[in-house]
């Protein structure tokens, strides 16, 4: 009758969704990626103890350099005094180089086992996040697909993720550093001179002011960037794959308009991040400026009057770049923490997910499968709507069923709920007796073969496809299926036969010669029961005839629920399920449905009665 264009994933209008609002609760989210480091402790404080011991060797060479400075300073000091040739004490300059230049080594050293110590962290991080994600997206229901776009869902696995993994790699440590840097420089800036030491302080506590107004502001500013982020994925993935529909109803240039509208969005919220990362160092770098100039002049008199040497004002000085650069960089550590955050709780989102009710208890099995299915006053909805009210119908073993109804009527709908891709609200679903609720997923999806109209196939050969669901099963049986789905001649034309590999899109396959194999793929499972979406008008008369003759063989002896387009298809079938606003209206055969009048005589005398 009429088709619908929808596949196993498509179902009746639901709701939920996941939020792309900005962070809720950043302190929660950071909280749970603390715990989720909890097994990494031991590695992570590995690499916290060699960051300290490499940033207290950083922080001694300015002293050891100072005595140097001072050595050369004595030495041209004395020369000058008493008129002789300047004479400096080349054995402790030597000593004083040897141990400055052993002590940048061996700050070099820790830096790169504590660089790799955390890259290992944020790697088992994120590997323990993708197959936490992975595992999940295999066990939500399929509500969740229905009501995500696919781009903000591989956004979410991809990019949100990777900008975790970034950031635990280079950002949190650094943020560590920084701080043993600063309270560090800060502590023997003090030995040499308090009132200096006010003056750098004051500058770096201006500077701290302003990075923290501006991570806390920035949170939000990050995690919109982010979502456009996932829009944007979401728009190409669209008009990639619908190339054929936009160029068929000419809207190449509304499709532009509305990339141009998604790119435009997002380069206003990059632009606003970038202002946030680049336009505050500006203020800070003023501030830390104003600040070395009062110590570089303040410092200069205290010299002259002896109260510090040359050599502490020289190692002050590089104490203040010390403290000053690391606070400099905390200002873009601080706002990708954000960002990383924001990512992080995205992720989390996902692992939350509810997911399907756990069956593993339930173990009843069928000796010997016969395909006898019966519904009984079964009920449908979300919440408190109801879908599919109260549907009774029985068929049974081997019989040919034809589902019917105008676009979105729920024949989809009926083929999940068989297969258990949704719950019944109540009522129940039973196979050869046995309610399908008393059965894992595993073993009932065991009982039924699918063949969609959109065939999906995955990177492999066209041997592995075929043995999708089989894939015990030796290569003449994979033969054997493909010859009984009538697919042997055309698969032997492709460059490597069934060795070929088919890439992502499937470019070197039409549609209906994927159906084909979507077909060999159901007989060499050979289950009991079968749910075809027939081919329509998209595919060629010729392989619409070979997928038809490959369907009837394939139906033979077996209970077959076709979502039916074909007058043929809908004649020749043992019961006719007539569908309207999800509820099963009519059932019988074709002559009795015409004899009622009702709404199958309406249908079949506007789309096939000419």
């Amino acid at each position: 009758m009429s088709s619908e264009n929808n596949n196993t994933y498509d179902v009746m209008d639901s709701g939920g969704g996941i939020s792309i609002d900005h962070a809720k609760n950043s302190k929660k989210t950071l909280w749970r990626m603390i715990k989720a480091l909890a097994p990494q402790k031991w590695l992570m404080l590995i690499a916290f103890l060699f960051a300290t011991l490499g940033v207290l060797l950083n922080l001694w060479a300015p002293n050891i350099f100072a005595d140097a400075i001072n050595i050369i300073f004595e030495g041209v000091a004395l020369s000058f005094s008493e008129g002789t040739a300047i004479s400096i004490d080349f054995g402790r300059l030597s000593e004083v180089i040897l141990l400055l230049i052993g002590v940048y080594l061996f700050s070099s050293i820790f830096s790169y086992f504590q660089e790799y110590a955390m890259a290992s962290v944020s790697q088992k991080l994120v590997l323990s996040l993708r197959e936490q994600v992975s595992e999940k997206l295999t066990k939500v229901p399929l509500k969740f697909y229905d009501t995500n776009q696919k781009g903000q869902i591989l956004s979410r696995v991809t990019n949100d993720l990777e900008r975790v993994n970034e950031i635990l790699r280079d950002a949190i440590m650094r943020l560590f550093t920084s701080a043993i840097t600063i309270v560090g420089a800060v502590i023997l800036m003090l030995r040499i001179d308090r009132t200096l030491t006010l003056i750098g302080v004051g500058a770096i506590v201006i500077g701290l002011v302003i990075t923290m107004l501006v991570g806390i502001k920035s949170n939000k500013i990050f995690t919109d960037r982010q979502r456009s982020v996932g829009i944007f994925n979401t728009k190409i993935e669209e008009y990639f794959s619908g190339q054929v529909e936009i160029k068929a109803f000419n809207l190449e240039q509304e499709v532009i308009g509305q990339t141009k509208n998604s790119i435009d969005q997002l380069y206003r919220d990059d632009k606003k991040a970038q202002f946030i990362m680049f336009a505050i160092m500006p203020i800070i770098r003023l501030f830390n400026q104003i600040g070395y100039v009062m110590i570089a002049g303040l410092g200069a008199i205290f010299v002259i009057r002896g109260r510090i040497s040359i050599g502490q004002i020289l190692s002050f000085f590089q104490y203040i770049q010390m403290s000053q650069e690391p606070l400099t960089e905390a200002s873009f550590l601080f706002n990708s923490l954000q960002s990383a955050i924001a990512s992080a709780e995205r992720v989390f989102e996902i692992i939350d997910e509810e997911e399907m009710e756990e069956d593993s208890q339930v173990n009843s099995r069928i000796k010997a499968p016969k395909g006898n299915i019966s519904f009984e006053n079964v009920q449908f909805g979300y919440g408190k709507e109801l879908l599919m009210d109260g549907v009774d119908f029985e068929v049974k073993a081997g019989q040919k069923v034809a589902i019917v109804g105008p676009t979105g009527a729920g024949k989809t709908t009926l083929i999940n709920l068989l297969m258990r891709f949704y719950e019944t609200t109540s009522g129940s679903i039973k196979v050869d007796g046995v309610d399908t609720k008393k059965m894992s997923r595993h073993y009932l999806r065991s009982l039924f073969g699918m063949v969609l109209q959109d065939s999906w196939m995955f990177e492999g050969t066209v041997s592995e496809n075929i043995a999708y669901g089989r894939h015990r099963a030796s290569k003449s049986e994979i033969v054997d299926a493909a010859r009984m789905a009538r697919a042997d001649h055309f698969i032997r034309t492709l460059p490597n036969g069934y060795d070929t590999v088919m890439n992502d899109e499937n470019a070197s396959l039409s549609q209906g010669e994927k159906q084909l194999l979507c077909i060999a793929r159901a007989i060499l499972t050979n289950p009991p029961i079968l749910l075809l979406d027939e081919a329509t008008s998209s595919i060629d008369t010729r392989t619409e005839l070979e997928i038809q003759k490959a369907m009837d063989h394939l139906m033979k002896g077996k209970t077959s629920f076709v979502i039916a387009h074909r007058l043929s298809t809908i004649k020749n079938a043992d019961v006719i399920l007539v569908m309207k606003e999800g509820n099963v209206v009519e059932v019988g055969d074709h002559e009795t449905l015409l004899q009622k009048d009702g709404m199958y005589s309406e249908l079949y005398n506007s789309q096939f009665a000419s």
